[in-house]
Parts: structure tokens; sequence; C-alpha cells
């Protein structure tokens, strides 16, 4: 059982560095280079040893001058080429690094943009912070610290082995005599700082995740006096943090001075060695493997430290694969193109859950003609936000179809869908940057003249000429320089100006005084004209005038017509309607 699992592991291990190494395809022409420098660093390391032993066996030994000044020359030539080599892979190697990590960061970040909004209900911001920052930085020491290191450091070792035989195979053997310990502790470390760097990578997603839950929701926390509770939360995933970091400093604290005690045993050996047989051990020669097992021993030693560091490359990678390959939540687009279209809107027989076995909507079937204005009532949890979530495609119904124009919008190309559609949502989201940029979401097809004819059109054109800068005022994040009023007037703009066929208004008018709403209805007047209009209001006197009006009850139809026929049937829009005016 154990042999099966290690086995997996391994082969798991490899699948991973492959496809780690396949991120680096776009940029052969450098990888090239830099493995080229790392052969080049690996037939450059012995090449000392070999040229001190010449020394003090020759030169020195026959008190040459001459022999010395060339030889010293040869060396200081041989160092500073070395280290131009050295410089040259390190700068390659974090370059190549570098290159592979932007491609991969803008290859997530498309993925996420790609993901359909069940996908975000249930996955944390912060993780996705990680993912995309975090873990993809990670990988660039797989590549600058980790993979071509070893390597180079792997053939390093088999080249100084190689000329270590050749001078004298007696003396080789001797130095590896404490090699079989040393994989030993390193297997050990390798193991433990593998495991206790997936828990660091773990915690610090928590962290991510909680910091931003926080920051985001603050004011809650301090209106409802949280602060202290949170904190006490905040310590515990810190704690948790601090205890995985301490495990892998456990193991680096463990392993190093083992490392330095078993090499200081080498060096002992050889000595002992020279000394019981001085007739085969020169100075040069002794000089030379003392030299030798240095260029040995410190790549074993670093192999385990660049191991860790490829491991973590291999954890976060992992983790950014299981988000690439996960396409069970991608948004699923059509092939046909809306070039424009009349608005003609079709529920038929649609069914539509959440979550499996729970049902919001249930056989929904309504039709709304090209033009007109529909108006959406019912309690809350009754589906009505759900029609909008399903129109414009930000999920996808189980049963039934939706047509517009006749055509299923799942046959429809989604960006051509959503060009023809107009939303303005209860909870208006502005980004950090222009009034104007929040208007027309960098389109460059909308103009300035078009914002403010816009903004004429609302009856917001005064209220944005009068701040500061006016369409370049600068919004902070989320709009909070700005009243809920001001940032529902922008949303009005954003969808007059990219002028849609079909019109969505998810409950507009309910976070806004009585001014403001009054304004906002004659802004709703102008936009629903030659328009096809869905409003979902839970304020009934909102929604008077609408051509037909659909009354949910618990997913399904229960009532539809105008506000006359509806308010003669004495049903439950009457009664809904009651309530709400009493």
């Amino acid at each position: 059982m154990n042999i099966k699992s290690k086995k997996t592991s391994f082969l798991v291990d490899f699948h991973l560095i492959v496809r780690i190494i396949k991120l680096a395809k776009p940029h052969k022409s450098i990888a090239f280079f830099a493995f080229l420098l790392t052969i080049l660093a690996t037939l450059l390391a012995p090449v000392r040893p070999m040229l001190v032993q010449h020394t003090l066996d020759y030169p020195i030994a026959d008190k040459d001058v001459e022999g010395i000044t060339t030889f010293s020359i040869f060396i200081l030539i041989h160092l500073i080429f070395n280290s131009v080599v050295i410089f040259g892979n390190t700068y390659v190697s974090n370059l190549l690094g570098q290159k592979v990590i932007k491609d991969l960061r803008m290859k997530v970040y498309k993925h996420i943009l790609s993901l359909n909004s069940r996908f975000f209900d249930k996955s944390k911001v912060g993780m996705l912070v990680t993912r995309s920052v975090s873990d993809v930085e990670t990988i660039s020491s797989f590549f600058s610290q980790g993979f071509i290191s070893i390597m180079g450091d792997l053939a390093q070792i088999v080249s100084v082995l190689i000329v270590m035989f050749y001078s004298s195979w007696q003396l080789t053997l001797i130095s590896l005599c404490v090699l079989p310990l040393l994989i030993i502790a390193s297997n050990f470390f390798r193991k433990g700082v593998r495991k206790s760097f997936q828990t660091v990578r773990e915690k610090v997603s928590q962290m991510n995740s909680f910091v931003q839950e926080q920051i985001v929701g603050m004011e809650v926390v301090q209106v409802f006096g949280k602060q202290n509770q949170e904190y006490a939360k905040f310590k515990e995933i810190n704690r948790e943090h601090r205890e995985a970091n301490k495990r892998s400093i456990f193991y680096y604290a463990i392993y190093f001075p083992i490392v330095e005690i078993l090499s200081s045993l080498t060096l002992a050996l050889i000595i002992f060695w020279s000394i019981g047989y001085p007739s085969q051990a020169s100075v040069g020669l002794i000089s030379a493997f003392i030299l030798y097992t240095s260029l040995i021993f410190r790549p074993i030693r670093f192999i385990a430290d660049r191991f860790n560091t490829m491991q973590m490359g291999m954890v976060s990678s992992d983790r950014i694969f299981d988000l690439l390959d996960d396409s069970s939540e991608l948004e699923q687009s059509g092939k046909q193109v809306l070039s424009s279209i009349n608005g003609d809107i079709k529920f038929n027989r649609v069914w539509f859950s959440y979550d499996e076995g729970v049902p919001v909507l249930k056989d929904l079937k309504f039709h709304v003609k090209s033009g007109k204005s529909l108006a959406i009532v019912g309690a809350t949890g009754a589906g009505k936000s759900s029609i909008i979530s399903l129109i414009t495609r930000l999920y996808e119904c189980q049963k039934g179809e939706i047509l517009i124009d006749g055509v299923d919008v799942k046959n429809l190309s989604l960006p051509s869908l959503r060009q023809q559609i107009g939303v303005v949502l209860q909870d208006v989201f502005l980004f950090a940057g222009s009034v104007g940029e929040n208007i027309n979401l960098k389109n460059e097809n909308i103009s300035l003249q078009q914002m403010e004819d816009a903004a004429k059109v609302i009856g917001a054109y005064e209220f944005i000429k009068n701040i500061e800068g006016g369409f370049d005022y600068q919004v902070m994040e989320r709009g909070v320089t700005l009243s809920g009023g001001q940032r529902q007037l922008i949303s009005f703009i954003r969808a007059m100006a990219a002028n849609p066929r079909i019109l969505i208004m998810d409950e507009a008018t309910s976070s806004v005084d009585s001014e403001t709403e009054d304004l906002i209805q004659k802004a709703i007047k102008k936009l629903m004209v030659d328009r096809t209009s869905i409003v979902v209001a839970h304020r009934l006197s909102t929604i008077r005038e609408a051509d037909s009006i659909l009354v949910l009850d618990n997913g399904s139809v229960v009532e539809m017509g105008s506000h006359n026929e509806l308010m003669a049937n004495k049903g439950t829009y009457f009664t809904l309607f009651q309530k709400q005016f009493d």
C-alpha cells in the first residue's frame, strides 16, 4: 500500500514538473540560453581545484616564480569568467521566471473572467487573490532558484566526481563515505519542508480571505462593536500561520548543522588518510580534494534548499492548475451573434435552482413583446432577481428555454447578447476611477458627448457638472465618496449611454430618497421609450404604468396583467398593494 502510494506521488510530482516546464515553451530561446549557461558553469566548476593542485605541486614546489605567476593569472581569469557566467545564469534564469509568471498571471486572470456567477458564489475573494498574485509569484522561483539550479547542481556534482575519481579513487571513496548519511538527512528535510509549506500556503490563503472580508465589511464590524471578536479570529489564524512556519524553520535548523558536521567529518577523513599514506598524497592533491568536497557538499546543501523552493512552486502551481482545469463553471457562450435585436423576450417552461433539488423558479412562462414593459413583483425570495440573472445569462436554467427574438439565449454569443442589454441594479458598484470611466466602462465607442447627452436625458447633468472635475471627478473604490442616490444616477446614465434594446431595472429606486426617486422615475420613463423593459420593484407605486405586471410567489406565476386588471381581480397583487399603502 505504501509502495503504491509512493509511486503515485512520484508520478503526480513528475507530471506536475513537466507541466510547469511547458509554461516556458513560449520563451524557448531564453530557456535554452539559461540551460547553456548552466552547463558552462558546470564545466568550469572543477577547473579551479585542478589549477590549484597543479600550482602547488609544480611551480610552488619547484619555486618557479614564472610558473607561479602564469598559473595565478590562469586562476584569476577563471574566477572572472566563472563570475560572469554565474551572473549571466542568475539573470537569465530570473528573466525566464518573470516572463513565465507574467504569461501565467494573464492566463489565470483571463480564466477567472470567463467563470460564471455560480463559481463566485462559492469561492472566497481572498482565495482568488492568492491564486492570482502570491501563488503565481512563487512559480517564478521554480525557474530562477529551483529546477534549473537543481539541474546545474546535479551536473556539477557529477562533473566534479569524474575529476575526483580520475585524480584519486581512494580519496574519492573516502570523501563519499558520509554521502549516505547526507542523502538520508536531505530526504528527511525535503519531506518535512514540503508538508510544512503546503500548510503555510493554505494559511496564507485563509489570511488573505479573512482580511479582505473584514476590510470590505469594516463598517458593519465597527457599527456592531465586533472589533475584539474579529481581532481574536485574526489572532488565531495568524498563530496557525506562525506555527506552520515554525515547523519549516525547525527542519532548516536541524538540516544545515548536520551538513556542516558531515562536511567537516569528510575533511578530517581526508587529512587522516594523507597522514597514513603520505607518499600518495601531495599537498596539491589534498588541497584540491578539500575544494572538490566543497564543490560537492555545497550543491547538495543547496539542492535541499532549492528543492524546497521548487516544492513551494509545485504546491502553488498545483493550486493554480486546479483552478485553470476547472471548466465546469465556465460561461458557455453560443456561436450566434446578435448585431441588432427587436427585444422580444419569452420564458418557456423554465426551471432554475441555485442548489440542486431546491428550485427557485418552477415551470415559469411569460412573454414580453418588443418595446413593451413588464414589471415583476413578489415577496422576498420569490425569484424576481433570478429572472434577470437568467436573461443576462449570469446563470443557466436547468430546464426550459429563454428566447430572445425567437432564439434560445444558450445559442447566442455572450458579448453580443450583453451588448443589447442595459442593467440597473439595486446595489450599484463603482470602480476606482473617474465618473466618465464608470459610465462608459472604458468603451471607446461611447464618447464624452454621448455621456453628456445621456446625463441630460436622465436629469443628472447638473449634479455631475457641480462636482469638482465633472466627468473627470475621481470616484473612490466602491463609490464611497458619492451618495447612494448619486451612484444610482450614474448607473442610469451608464445604461442610457450604452443605448440597449433591452432595459432591466432591479429595485433601482429602493435605496434613494424621495426627491431622487422622483428624478429617477422621470429618467425611467425616458429610458423605457422604444425599449423592451423589465422592472423589478418592491415599491408598487413605481410600476403602475407598466404594460403588464407579473406576480411571483415561491417561483411560480400566480397572476399577470395590467395594474387595473390585477386590482380588479382582487388577488395576490391587490393584497400586496393594499398592504403597502395601508
